[in-house]
């Protein structure tokens, strides 16, 4: 199981401070015995063995000695001090932490609960609106339409939760074989168009005839169509989503280009963390399909990167993966 570097520094604190413990305990011990020695020493008025058994060779030397001893007991007394500011430190930070977290996941279940709960109170409308016989032909088949991409957007939904949930204890567990990218890409686009159509949103391709790799095919589907999802949340009617894929340097490279509202500096470094939204709250969403997207990119040794100029520039997300097994 991973550590995070705050646990491994703390269980570092806590042995150190053990072995100080330890150590001036045995160290109280065995000057309690001199100075018991010298107690009796002095005691039988023999001064020079009273020194020696406080340390000191000679009477004369017992001031170096207790100088040593004085620079032993500062240092120690700092390296000690050093270490509760250290686990102040450690413990102001992981509630910190831990209350950032715990707002995360407050706004996650805020989210989650809206982001489920809104699809599935349309299909309850639709499926009302179907049972009346009267609706004309022409409206009914709208109304399928609409409640397929209601249902499609919440099995989206549950489906990035349920992943979420299962990441880490999955994590490395993949499942490569040949295939061809292009027609997963395709395949990724075709289950994404009546999303795109009922936001108004036209989808394009820019694809090679064929590139075949050894891939995990449901991974990746999850991470094309969160993005092509983000690109269709945040792109304005009568715009276009891109979707592209190319071979470079060994990689098969696959991006996700928009005309939308773009992301500024800091949404670009917030952007793959969990639960985060942005300062566009109205967009919705759980916060999490962008985080999968990396998590499941850099668990089949790839990396995805987003780039923008700015608002009201677009953006364009980048994934490149490796293509073992000799692509073509």
């Amino acid at each position: 199981m991973l550590r995070s570097p705050s646990s491994i520094l703390f269980a570092l604190i806590l042995c150190l401070s053990f072995a100080l413990v330890v150590w001036w305990t045995l160290f109280t011990v065995q000057a309690s015995g001199e100075l018991a020695a010298a107690a009796e020493q002095l005691a039988a008025g023999d001064v020079a063995a009273a020194a020696q058994a406080l340390g000191a060779p000679t009477p004369a030397q017992l001031r170096e000695v207790a100088d040593s001893r004085w620079w032993m007991f500062l240092s120690e007394g700092l390296v000690f001090a050093g270490i509760l500011i250290a686990s102040g430190w450690l413990y102001a930070a992981s509630e910190r932490r831990e209350a950032s977290l715990q707002q995360a996941q407050d706004r996650f279940l805020a989210a989650a609960t809206h982001e489920l709960k809104t699809p599935l109170a349309t299909i309850v409308l639709l499926l009302e609106s179907l049972r009346d016989e009267r609706l004309p032909a022409e409206k009914r088949s709208r109304y399928l339409a609409a409640g397929l991409v209601e249902a499609e957007r919440l099995e989206r939904g549950l489906t990035n939760v349920l992943v979420a949930a299962g990441l880490r204890t999955a994590r490395g567990r993949t499942e490569p074989r040949p295939g061809d990218l292009v027609r997963d890409v395709r395949a990724a686009v075709a289950a994404m168009e009546p999303r795109a159509a009922a936001a108004n949103v036209a989808l394009c391709t820019e694809l090679p005839e064929q590139l075949v790799a050894v891939r995990d095919p449901e991974p990746l589907q999850i991470v094309l169509r969160n993005l092509i999802d983000n690109a269709v949340k945040f792109s304005a009617g009568s715009s276009k989503v891109t979707v592209g894929l190319r071979a470079d340097a060994g990689a098969a490279v696959r991006s996700v280009r928009d005309q939308g509202r773009g992301l500024d500096g800091d949404e670009l470094a917030s952007v793959f963390r969990p639960f985060w939204r942005g300062s566009d709250q109205a967009s919705g969403g759980t916060g999490l399909g962008l985080h999968l997207v990396r998590e499941l990119v850099a668990a089949q040794g790839g990396a995805v990167e987003a780039r923008s100029e700015g608002r009201g520039h677009g953006a364009e997300f980048t994934v490149r993966l490796p293509l073992p097994g000799g692509a073509r």
